[in-house]
């Protein structure tokens, strides 16, 4: 075997709760995290000198700040191996939008390397690496849905919803800097936590109450970036079922149970020149 494809899904933020600043600098959260149908796709090529990179897209850096870089550079000290390899990156998920693309990137390629270099490391050796890279690389290789705590990296299995809801994610074209938006939360006078019941639609949830279906991000990114607000209220007369930012934005998803509705809002809004918008499922395993 001397190449590799391997998929990198993007994921959302089902609920958002910043609760503290750490001491490391970090924020507390807890979160459920939910993997969806729009992905990245990596083919990965053994070949050097060293780490090479290719995406089609000219605003992705793709040197030793891309995680798919770190990823590979730490999989080759780790199994001893000097990564000698092209990785060619086929972009889907929108860059910081808070969709994970670029986490979901990195666990791919340590998955595919994994593979190309028949390592055999377990799935916990992994992820043990990928909380290295960054908080949220860990997930995509964990489970399909998730709630996860302390920077995002204490994680436990919730079952997925069943049957799939169908999303709607919109993308407004610009990007929303995730270090901006929790620099800029300020805890205790942005942030009320309700008593919100979870709705009954979405079985990933074993408790009432365990986390709302909100996003503490939403009041300082919305007030920076209005159009995100307009964009959320859009979709809440459209019919959704709950509508949220993702992360700390600049996507904003809506959740529905009926295919044909979430179609037919689909073609509503894709007549705004303005907006990127696609139509997702939630997932209920991890990419083969």
């Amino acid at each position: 075997m001397n190449n590799v494809c391997v998929r990198a899904p993007a994921k959302i933020n089902l609920g958002l709760r910043v609760l503290k600043k750490r001491p490391d600098g970090y924020h507390e959260i807890e979160t459920v995290f939910q993997m969806v149908s729009l992905f990245d796709d990596l083919r990965i090529e053994e070949g050097g000198p060293g780490i090479r990179i290719e995406s089609d897209r000219d605003d992705l850096p793709c040197g030793e700040g891309n995680l798919i870089y770190r990823a590979a550079e730490l999989l080759g000290r780790e199994s001893g191996r000097p990564p000698a390899v092209r990785i060619r990156l086929c972009k889907r998920i929108p860059i910081a939008a808070g969709l994970g693309g670029g986490s979901s990137d990195a666990a791919a390629t340590l998955v595919g390397l994994n593979r190309l270099w028949n390592l055999g490391f377990s799935r916990g050796r992994l992820m043990a690496l990928a909380g290295e890279i960054g908080m949220d690389v860990p997930f995509f290789l964990f489970s399909a849905t998730a709630f996860a705590k302390g920077r995002g990296e204490i994680l436990e299995k919730l079952p997925s919803p069943s049957p799939p809801l169908w999303i709607l994610l919109i993308h407004p074209g610009f990007k929303v800097s995730t270090a901006w938006a929790y620099q800029s939360l300020k805890l205790g006078l942005t942030i009320e936590h309700k008593n919100i019941s979870i709705p009954k639609f979405f079985v990933a949830f074993p408790g009432e109450g365990r986390i709302p279906l909100e996003n503490d991000l939403e009041k300082v990114t919305f007030k920076e970036y209005p159009r995100l607000k307009e964009i959320k209220g859009t979709l809440e007369t459209s019919g959704a079922l709950h509508v949220l930012m993702s992360g700390s934005g600049s996507a904003i998803f809506g959740l529905f149970q009926d295919k044909d509705k979430a179609l037919s809002v689909q073609k509503r809004l894709e007549q705004r020149k303005d907006l990127s918008v696609y139509l997702v499922h939630t997932l209920s395993a991890l990419p083969a």
